[in-house]
């Protein structure tokens, strides 16, 4: 009886630890394949992420490309247009020197002012027009204007400017005489030949006579112009500002302009209005830099601030 007791305990106990190991292995079967399962789909997933990389890389690839191809494009645009820019800039000089080639004015683009002592000679005496202080009278030399400024000395003597007339006369001759002139052009020409023959008086007032006539003649700014000069020469130096003032205003297009702007320059310079003098030298230099007149308002400016 005690056997049968024995033998029966032993066979559950079999039975008990076979169906454990049973358990168990099923359980780590599961475990197994999900963890394949899982690893397949992660596996799947990373090659689809990679794949998707790969096709960003080879677009960005081509962009980048096509940028550098852009960018050579527009590096080759840049150096066309600023060769043509360099052109243009060589036809305006040309131009600029064929108009005022055209009025008489000689004019070379390759001149360059260099910095330095600045030395100025006393400008030679023209024959009419005011004597300079401390030299005697010339013959048939104008007297000096009543009330009018002292000349600046030699140091800091400014010339004045402008391009050749291109009228009939001839400096030094005669003028002619005085004619009552119906047509502008040859009250003008008369004007332009007492200019030209330094008879700064007879000429302003035919000047002024031709403008008041003709103010709208086509040669009312170049009458306007000449007439600031004889007020000039004549040291009208308030005179002769206002009259360059009026032609700015008037005809601010005119070619005239920069021989206009320099010579009020001048002007204000022998009035001892330094400031305003040097303000319209560098708006010469800033606005016409291609004039044949910039290079001279380079030179004076610097006259200008030494003189300060």
């Amino acid at each position: 009886m005690r056997l049968t007791h024995v033998t029966l305990l032993a066979a559950i106990a079999v039975s008990a630890l076979l169906t454990g190991c049973e358990t168990t292995g099923g359980q780590t079967k599961t475990t197994i394949y999900d963890m394949h399962r899982r690893i397949v789909k992660l596996d799947k997933d990373l090659g689809g992420s990679v794949n998707q990389l790969n096709a960003t890389s080879a677009t960005l690839n081509e962009r980048v490309n096509d940028m550098d191809t852009q960018t050579r494009d527009l590096r080759s645009l840049l150096e066309e247009n600023q060769k043509k820019l360099d052109e243009l800039k060589g036809d305006m000089a040309r131009l600029f020197k064929a108009m005022n080639l055209s009025q008489g004015v000689l004019y070379d683009p390759t001149k360059n002012i260099q910095p330095g002592p600045v030395v100025i000679e006393p400008p030679a005496q023209t024959p009419g027009a005011a004597p300079m202080p401390g030299a005697a009278p010339m013959p048939g030399a104008a007297p000096a204007v009543p009330g009018a400024l002292p000349m600046p000395s030699a140091q800091n003597e400014l010339l004045d400017s402008a391009p050749v007339p291109t009228g009939v006369g001839a400096a030094g001759q005669p003028a002619p005489a005085p004619v009552a002139a119906a047509d502008p052009n040859v009250l003008y020409a008369q004007a332009d030949s007492s200019y030209q023959s330094s008879d700064y008086k007879t000429a302003l007032e035919r000047f002024d006579a031709f403008l008041a006539q003709y103010p709208t003649s086509d040669k009312a700014q170049n009458a306007l112009f000449w007439k600031a000069k004889c007020q000039l020469n004549l040291q009208n130096y308030a005179d002769s500002v206002k009259s360059f003032e009026e032609l700015r205003s008037k005809y601010p297009n005119s070619t005239k302009v920069p021989f206009a702007m320099h010579n009020q320059a001048v002007a204000h310079s022998r009035l001892n209005q330094t400031q305003e003098a040097i303000r319209l030298m560098q708006a010469v230099i800033d606005q016409f830099p291609m004039s044949p007149v910039a290079d001279q308002a380079k030179s004076d400016l610097m006259k200008l601030k030494g003189a300060q």
